[in-house]
C-alpha cells in the first residue's frame, strides 16, 4: 500500500509568488523518507500542506491511498490522522508525562489510557518519568515525551520536522535511532525533513532531495550519495575535492592522476568531483603526495600534490605524520564527472 504520495504539488505566498514547485513524492506504507535541504528550500511548508495547516493551489496528497486533499476535496485537519512534530517539545506543563499521553487516546476508558500510556513509555524507556512534570525533564526527555504522544494517537503517518536538532550529538543521534526503529516496527510511515545529509543518508529508505521550492533528486541514499545528478548535489553530501579541467585526447589530466572523460568530448569543460575514500594510498606505486594536514575525524588527511590541496580519508589503521611522503591511487569508479 501507498503509505504517503504527493502530486504535482504547488503551493504559493498570498502574494502570488510560488514556493513549491510540481513536487512528487511517493513512498510505501512503514517506509522512512527523508526531505533534505537548505534552511528556506520549502521542506517544511511540504509537512504543513500533508497535515492540513496550509492549503495547496494544486495537485494532490494521498495518506494510505486515501485522498485526503486535492483541487476539490480538503480533509479536516483533525481528520487526516497525521502526528506533525516540530523541533521544540509541545507539552501541556500542568500534566505529568504519563497523564500527556493518554491526553492522545481516544475512545478507551481510563485504565485502558493509562495502561496503553504505560506500554508506550515502556517502549521508549520512559516509564520511570510517567509522574514527573515536563520542566522535570530534559530537552531530549520531552521530546520522546511529544513523540510517545504522537505514537499513542495510533497516526498512519509521522511528519518530523527537525525534532532531534537541538540535542547534543552523541544523544540526537541514540534518540534518533531508537524513535525511528520502534516506528518502523509499528508500521508507521514516517516523513523526517532535515538539512543534515548525514542524517538523511543514515535512517532514510529513500531521499527526496529539495533546493528552492523543486525535487531536484530522489533515490536511495546509494544512489543519491554515489550518482549526484549535479556537482551541487556532490558538495552537499560532505568533503569533496573539486576540478574545473579540459578534457584533451580522451582524458582529463589532474594533479593527482589521469583519468577517462566518460562521455565528454575533447575541448570541453568538465567539473571534476572526487569524494576523499576515492583517493586512496599505496605503499610503493602512484602519485607522490606530501601530508600537510590531519583531521582525526573520519581518518581524514590534507596532502599536496604539486601546490594542489586534496583530502583524502586514509584507510590504514596508523595515520602518517605531517611532513611524511606517500603514495597515492584514484578509484575510478568513485569519481563524478559533471558538465560546467
Amino acid at each position: 500500500m501507498v503509505g504517503l504520495q504527493l502530486e504535482n504539488v504547488f503551493y504559493k505566498y498570498k502574494k502570488g509568488q510560488f514556493l513549491l514547485h510540481n513536487v512528487n513524492i511517493s513512498c510505501k506504507q512503514g517506509e522512512v523518507i527523508c526531505l533534505l535541504g537548505p534552511s528556506g528550500c520549502g521542506k517544511s511548508t511540504v509537512l504543513k500542506l500533508i497535515a492540513g495547516l496550509e492549503n495547496l493551489h494544486c495537485g494532490s496528497i494521498c495518506i494510505n491511498s486515501k485522498v485526503v486533499v486535492n483541487s476539490s476535496f480538503c480533509m479536516p485537519t483533525e481528520e487526516r490522522n497525521v502526528g506533525l512534530i516540530f523541533q521544540h517539545p509541545s507539552l501541556f506543563p500542568h500534566q505529568t508525562v504519563i497523564e500527556n499521553v493518554m491526553f492522545a487516546i481516544k475512545n478507551s476508558s481510563k485504565i485502558q489510557k493509562f495502561n496503553i500510556a504505560l506500554d508506550i513509555l515502556r517502549s521508549i524507556n520512559m516509564i520511570a518519568y510517567k509522574d514527573m512534570y515536563p520542566d522535570m525533564l530534559s530537552g531530549g526527555q520531552q521530546q520522546l515525551i511529544t513523540i510517545a504522544r504522537a505514537i499513542a494517537q495510533k497516526p498512519e503517518v509521522i511528519l518530523l520536522d527537525e525534532p532531534f536538532s537541538s540535542l547534543d550529538t552523541a544523544l540526537r543521534v541514540n534518540i534518533r535511532r531508537h524513535v525511528l526503529s520502534l516506528l518502523k516496527a509499528k508500521g508507521i510511515t514516517v516523513l523526517l525533513v532535515t538539512h543534515d545529509p548525514e542524517e538523511a543518508l543514515e535512517v532514510a529508505d529513500t531521499i527526496y532531495v529539495m533546493r528552492d521550492g523543486y525535487i531536484v533528486q530522489h533515490g536511495t541514499p546509494y544512489e543519491i550519495y554515489y550518482s549526484p545528478k549535479d556537482h551541487m548535489l556532490a558538495q552537499f553530501f560532505g568533503e569533496i575535492n573539486h576540478f574545473v579541467c579540459t578534457v584533451r585526447d580522451s582524458y582529463i589530466e589532474l594533479p593527482i592522476g589521469k583519468i577517462p572523460a566518460q562521455s565528454f568530448s575533447n575541448g570541453e569543460e568538465v567539473v571534476v568531483c572526487i569524494r576523499p575514500e576515492a583517493i586512496i594510498s599505496h605503499s610503493d606505486k602512484g602519485i607522490k603526495a606530501i601530508v600537510k594536514q590531519i583531521k582525526f575525524f573520519n581518518n581524514m588527511i590534507c596532502i599536496c600534490v604539486d601546490d594542489c590541496l586534496c583530502w583524502m580519508r586514509f584507510a590504514n589503521i596508523v595515520l602518517p605524520q605531517v611532513g611524511d611522503t606517500i603514495f597515492i591511487l584514484l578509484d575510478l569508479n568513485k569519481i563524478l564527472l559533471f558538465k560546467v
